[in-house]
Formats: C-alpha cells, structure tokens, sequence
C-alpha cells in the first residue's frame, strides 16, 4: 500500500524531530516546522542558506571529518553537534544523517537526510549528575572519585618525567568535639570555613578535596619538596585565626602529612597511603606535618591497627582493671587504690596505657575510655561494699587533659556517676602535669568543679613535666605524685634524694599531701618515712591486683584492723 504524498508530508511536518534536507554542498532545501521551534529560525530564512549559519563553534574538528568521510563512503552518520539558536544560545543536537539519491529528469543528485533531535536539557542533567558524582556536596569541592582521578594523572605524567607531584593529606584535630558540643550544623560550618582557607592559599598547580568526614588532601602539580614545605607554612597560617560559628569561635588546626612522587615507583595508591601514614605520624607524634619515610611506616601502622582495635576492645571485654594499694607511710596501713588499666588485646598482646591513651585521645575516643573506668570502678566499689568491706578510701584514676579541655565533660561525669549510684567522694582524680601547664581556658573551671563535687585533685608524674611547684600555688590541689624515677634513684644518688625532699618539703608548705609511686623496697620506704612522704605505692608493698585478690589480701586486713 502506498502512502499518499499528502499524509507524508504532513507527517514529516507534525513529526516531533527536526528534519532537514540538504544537497551536497551543504545548501538547505527543506527543514520541517519543528527546525523552526528548535532553532528560531524560520524556514523561509533556512532554506537556501548554507548550514554554516547554524554552527556554533564549539562542535569539534574531528566530528566534521568523520562526518564527511562516513557520508563519503555512502554510508548513514550518527553523532551530536554543539549548535546556536536565533537568539545567540547553544543547544545540542543528536543528529541521524543518511546520504540520497534523487532522480530529477536526466540527472542524479546527491542529498543528505538529517533527523535531529535536541538533547540540550538532557546533556545537562548529565553534567549536573557527573558534577554530584565527583563533588563533595558540602563544601562543593572534588571529592574523592574526582581526586583520585586526577593524581592518577599526576602520577602517569611522573612516571614520563615530564614532573613530581605531591600529595598533603590533613586530618582536622578535635573535630569530632565540635560536633559533640556545638552540633553538626556548627560541624558544617566549620568544615566549609575549612575548606575555603585552603582553597585560598593553592595557586593553579594545587587541587583541594574533600575525602569525607575531617580529611582534606591536596594534590600539587610539577612541584617540589621545598614548594610542597611552604604549601604547608600557608595552609598553617591560614588556620590561626578562630572560626566563629556563634557561641564558641574554635581553633582550626589539622595534622599534616605529605608524601612525593618518587617518579617510576609511584602509583597514586601508593602516594595516598604515604600521606596517610606522614599524617598519622604527625597527629600520634604532636607534629606539625611529616614528610613521608619508609621508618615511619611500622611504627604508623601498629598505631592504626591499635586505633581500630580500640573501637571494639571495650564491647568485646578486652580492656579490665588491676588495683593497686596506696599506703600511709607512718603506719603501713592501706589509704586508698589507684585503678590501673590492662588491654590483652587477642592478636598484638598486651598494650600499655602509655601506647593506647594517646591513641584514643587522637581519635577522639578518650571520653568513651574514661566513661567505661568510672563505669568499672563504681560497679566494683558497690560489690565491695554489698560485700561487707568497708572501704573509706579512695579510687583513684588517671583522667585526660584532653577530657578536662571540653567545658560540658564534668557535667557529664557527675551524671554518669549519679546514674550509678556512687558518690563522687569515692575517687581521687589524677592528671599529668601538662593539664596545667596547657590549659585551654575549662581545665581550671573543670577541675574546681570536680574538688566543689568532693572529688580528690593530684598531680601525677610529678618532675617529669614543665610545672614547678610555685606555679602550682593557685591550683585546687590535693596530692602531688612523685615519679618513679625520682624513687627509684634515691638511694645511689644523694642529689636526687635531695630533691625528694625539698618537693616534700614545698608540697607541705603549699598543704599538699605527697605520693611516692614505684617503691620496690625497704630502703627506699625508710628514706621517704625519713623525709616525711606521707603515702606509697609500689611492688614493695603489692603489684597491681585483681578486684578479688585486692580485696582479700588488702580490704579484709584493714578491716581487720579497724
């Protein structure tokens, strides 16, 4: 059945595609009513016209050449061109072009048929979905698909020599605390503000990202060690001045680690990870930045793989607590027990508080350890009571000065005691000499709070810091430690045991009471009666004991002698 010319030709005009004709020297000879809609122009304007007048400029060379070398060939062409509208705006336009023949009396003439169809709207929602997908939607950054991306560049362009790149990657410090306290509205904000003063100090040769959460890494191209050292001094100078997000204007301030291309050996996994260990090694070492060493990397890893542990160490049962006396020298008589954590973790075997505390308070753990020790040590404390013992001294635990830092964290240790059950008179809190050397501004107004709740204040490790006794002198004070080290060189060494005494003396003075810790013999217990020490602990009188045997060896005995 033929199709009426008439039906034809109104199909083709009502036809949703733009259709055109044109001869083989690119002359238009017939466009249908939806060229008019798609372009502005009329037909009457078109026809006859080169198409010329419809390109924009943009459409590239190559697409031309395999436009005519596949029409050449008498063969059909599909592809898109980059177009302009009447109005000056360009559009896209996916286009069908097939070559014809056409009989016109004794002559063959060649024609091309072009069915186009505008996808303009449909290119953009692509490039605003490719934009998503390589963007960090907060703070409108590449983020780390467009990153990795572009170090693996980088890193080909290296392995040409044609340059050396460098990667910095920076972890924000005490982000997490932010958030905490100010909530994550104020979080965003503060990374955005984060984001823009690094933004601000990289020229055309550095490209920032987000990787998530608080890491930001840099990428910077045909560069040096030297160059990528002072990227670093801007990035920390951009950092000084405090981000005011309303209630509190916080420090900006991030651990940096930065790792080079080492030309064929590099591989953009390789250089990330480096950065990642430099960085690890600057927040677990209290650096600034670190440039990446194969030393490192040991050292690095075992604290990431302790970090990772430590998440699960408490809900697995890992971490437990020995206690250890603590004596009153005039009368060898148990005055109180200082709880000692232990972690035996499955596979890395036992790690000292000395290795995983500065670990958690990098990750922002601290607060979850110290929740789960004054959760342990209140529990243990009612057992021994519902068990008859009468025990009228006092816990003592080590507590963060990082802790101490926050301005909500006493509030919500005398909560979390309250909802135990056990008065905060029960312990005797200990930190190191540095919580008063470095405080922020809420380690004073902390620690008074804790003493007007009742709780004992000491000064632990003394000696071993930067405090001296007469900076002391306006602290709410209780007990000051003296560090083991002092203890144990007394006896070979008169200077020394002469220092003991004048600490003693000076504690005295400011009615401070004075722990020895680490005695491990009668010489030593004899010298510290001598110069009036007032308490001990140490391997001469117990080691650290579990709760049972603490409290059958040392909570019978004293209630047997009251």
């Amino acid at each position: 059945m033929l199709v009426p010319p008439e039906l034809l030709s109104v199909a083709v005009e009502q036809c949703a595609e733009t259709i055109m004709v044109a001869d083989h020297e690119g002359t238009i000879v017939y466009v249908n009513s939806q060229f008019e809609k798609t372009t502005g122009y009329s037909a009457d304007y078109a026809v006859g016209r080169n198409l010329d007048f419809l390109r924009s400029g943009k459409t590239p060379p190559e697409t031309f050449e395999d436009l005519w070398s596949t029409l050449g060939k008498g063969e059909p062409w599909e592809g898109e061109f980059i177009n302009r509208r009447q109005d000056g705006t360009e559009y896209v336009e996916h286009s069908k072009i097939s070559p014809i023949e056409w009989e016109s009396g004794s002559a063959n003439k060649n024609y091309y048929l072009a069915i186009k169809k505008d996808i303009t709207e449909k290119k953009q929602s692509e490039v605003e979905l490719s934009k998503l997908a390589y963007t960090d939607a907060l703070t409108g950054l590449p983020n780390r698909a467009h990153f990795l991306q572009e170090l693996d560049k980088a890193v080909e362009d290296t392995k040409r020599g044609e340059s050396q790149c460098a990667v910095i990657y920076m972890d924000l410090d005490r982000f997490k605390e932010i958030n905490d306290t100010l909530g994550h509205d104020a979080g965003d904000e503060f990374l955005v503000e984060a984001a823009k003063r690094f933004e601000g100090v990289l020229n055309e040769n550095g490209l920032l990202s987000r990787l998530g959460g608080d890491e930001f890494v840099i990428l910077l191209r045909e560069t040096s060690n030297a160059e990528a050292e002072m990227t670093v001094h801007r990035l920390q100078t951009a950092m000084v001045a405090p981000i005011d997000l309303g209630e509190q204007s916080p420090i900006l301030s991030a651990s940096i680690g930065v790792a080079v291309s080492q030309l064929a050996s590099a591989s953009s996994s390789t250089m990330l990870k480096q950065a990642d260990i430099a960085m690890y090694h600057s927040k677990y070492n209290n650096l600034g930045f670190s440039f990446y060493t194969c030393q490192m990397e040991e050292a690095v890893v075992r604290k990431v793989l302790i970090s990772e542990k430590l998440t699960t160490a408490i809900d697995e049962g890992n971490l437990r607590l020995n206690y250890q006396p603590i004596v009153e020298l005039k009368n060898d008589e148990l005055s109180g027990v200082e709880a000692l954590m232990r972690w035996e973790d499955p596979d890395l075997g036992p790690i000292s508080p000395s290795e995983f505390i500065p670990i958690a308070e990098c990750q922002n753990m601290i607060d979850d350890i110290s929740d789960w020790l004054f959760r342990e040590t209140a529990c243990q404390y009612r057992k021994w009571i519902s068990e008859g013992f009468e025990f009228t001294g006092r816990i003592a635990i080590n507590i963060s000065e990082r802790e101490l830092a926050k301005p909500n964290r006493v509030t919500e240790i005398l909560a979390l005691l309250e909802s135990l059950g056990v008065p905060p008179e029960t312990y005797e809190i200990e930190l190191s000499e540095s919580a008063f050397v470095n405080d922020t501004g809420h380690t004073q107004e902390n620690l008074d709070a804790l003493a007007n709740a009742g709780m004992i204040i000491a000064i632990d490790d003394f000696g071993t810091g930067h405090s001296a006794l007469w900076q002391l002198r306006t602290q709410k004070l209780d007990k000051l430690k003296i560090d083991h080290s002092f203890v144990q060189r007394m006896e070979s060494d008169q200077a020394t045991r002469d220092i003991v005494e004048a600490i003693t003396a000076m504690a005295s003075l400011l009615d401070l009471k004075v722990i020895a810790e680490g005695v491990e013999n009668l010489t030593q217990v004899d010298i510290l009666r001598d110069i009036k020490c007032c308490y001990a602990q140490g391997y001469h009188f117990a080691k650290p004991l579990t709760a049972d045997i603490f409290a059958s060896d040392w909570l019978e005995k004293a209630q047997a002698v009251a």
